[in-house]
């Protein structure tokens, strides 16, 4: 009599082996999708990042400024006022004008050669209760352009030498005089004159214009006695802040 064989026992995982293998497979399958979304999101911001260092630190994509300076030739006509428009907004500066106003001239926009020029006078009411006024001479000539339209530097240094020039040979008393620390260039002088006034004169080059201011004291009522120079610096500086801010918006040089 044949003897029956028993069936093959089946083989595999039952109870909490199987739902311990499950649970790994589980957990693992998660973390590898978890690792997947990680590693595409790190490549994202790196690649986000490293664009934005490009922009902002690689000389050939650097955004060059919209130059904004102005060519000599397009200073507008009548733009350049500093007795008209300039010194009448300066609030520290008392003073009333009393020339005719008759003495601007600009050849205008495009001509060649161009100097834009003016003088004016004032009656100056010196800060500090004073009881006399003063006397002020300012002129000014800005060299724009020479005969070929190119820049006038040398017309301008020219010009500022001969006024230091015209300065050193004052006759004046108690006189002092050198750089005044204005502006590119400057040259004070300060005395007494023989009728007994103070003067201070400064001349001022700033880029290509030169400028000069002239203070002398009342000449109806010569003290004989030297004012100090610190009392017409603060006038001048007053008067220096504005026509330097004017200047280095429209002046030439």
């Amino acid at each position: 009599m044949v003897e029956e064989k028993a069936p093959p026992r089946k083989q595999g995982l039952r109870g909490w082996k199987a739902a311990a293998a499950v649970f790994g497979c589980g957990t693992l399958a998660a973390f590898g999708v978890f690792g997947v979304i990680l590693g595409v999101l790190s490549l994202f911001f790196n690649t986000v990042s490293s664009g934005l260092a490009s922009e902002s630190g690689s000389p050939s994509l650097e955004v060059v400024p919209e130059q904004t300076i102005k060519p000599r030739g397009s200073m507008p006509t009548g733009s350049l006022d500093l007795c008209g428009k300039t010194i009448p907004q300066v609030q520290e500066f008392s003073a009333n004008r009393i020339d005719s106003k008759g003495n601007y001239s600009d050849p205008g926009e495009g001509e060649a050669p161009r100097s834009v020029i003016d003088e004016c006078t004032w009656d100056v009411i010196p800060s500090g209760a004073r009881s006399s006024v003063w006397n002020l001479k300012f002129s000014y000539e800005a060299f724009v352009a020479d005969k070929e339209g190119n820049e006038a530097s040398d017309q301008a240094s020219s010009q500022f030498d001969e006024s230091v020039s015209r300065f050193n040979g004052l006759d004046l008393e108690s006189k002092s005089e050198g750089s005044a620390d204005v502006a590119d260039v400057s040259h004070y002088v300060h005395g007494l004159t023989e009728e007994g006034t103070t003067v201070y004169a400064i001349v001022v080059r700033s880029g290509d214009t030169v400028y000069e201011m002239d203070f002398e004291t009342d000449r109806g009522f010569p003290s004989g006695e030297l004012v100090p120079a610190d009392l017409f610096e603060h006038e001048r500086d007053a008067l220096v802040d504005y026509i330097e801010v004017r200047l280095g918006i429209i002046g030439p040089g």
